[in-house]
C-alpha cells in the first residue's frame, strides 16, 4: 500500500519503519514483559528445549530460518522471545535481513500496481521479482524450515539412544 500511496523513494523507508519497527517492537515487548510467564507455562514442552539448544548453537541462522518460515507473523515475532539464550541483536539482524528485501519488493509492487491502474504496463523486472519471491516462498522457505525441524527431532532421537 505504501508503494501505491507514496513515491517509491518515500514508500520504502516508511514501509520499512512500519514492518521492521513493528516486528522488533513486538519481539522486545514479548521478551522483556511476557516471556517469563510464557516460559513458565511451557516449561514441560519438550520442543522448547530443542529450540533453545538450536538457537544457542546457531543464533543468527536459526533466527533467520524462523523469519523465513511459513509461520504466522505473530509467531515469527514473538516465538524467538521465549528463547532465553537468543540475544536481541541476532533477532534484530534477522528481522532486518528478512524485512528489507520484502519491504523493497512490496513497495515496488505497490508502485507498479498504481502505474498499471493508471493505464501503464507491469515491468519485466516486477514479473521476475514476483516469480523469484514466489519460488522462495513456496519451496525454499518451507523446505529449510522443515529441514531445521527434522534436525531438532533427529537430535532428540540420537540423544535418547
Amino acid at each position: 500500500a505504501a508503494g501505491m500511496a507514496f513515491p517509491l523513494r518515500q514508500s520504502i523507508p516508511l514501509s520499512a519503519l512500519g514492518k521492521i519497527g513493528g516486528a522488533f517492537c513486538q519481539y522486545v515487548l514479548a521478551k522483556y514483559l511476557f516471556s517469563d510467564y510464557a516460559r513458565e507455562k511451557m516449561k514441560d514442552n519438550e520442543w522448547m528445549g530443542k529450540i533453545d539448544k538450536s538457537f544457542k548453537s546457531h543464533p543468527f541462522g536459526v533466527a533467520l530460518i524462523w523469519r523465513f518460515s511459513p509461520l504466522p507473523e505473530f509467531v515469527k515475532n514473538v516465538g524467538p522471545s521465549l528463547v532465553k539464550t537468543l540475544k536481541t541483536r541476532y533477532q534484530l539482524m534477522a528481522i532486518l535481513a528478512h524485512g528489507l528485501p520484502f519491504t523493497i519488493l512490496w513497495s515496488f509492487m505497490g508502485a507498479e500496481t498504481a502505474a498499471v491502474a493508471r493505464g501503464g504496463e507491469a515491468s519485466v523486472l516486477l514479473k521476475r521479482l514476483v516469480a523469484i519471491i514466489s519460488s522462495v516462498g513456496l519451496f525454499v522457505s518451507p523446505t529449510l524450515f522443515g529441514m531445521w525441524l527434522k534436525g531438532l527431532g533427529d537430535d532428540a532421537t540420537s540423544e535418547s539412544q
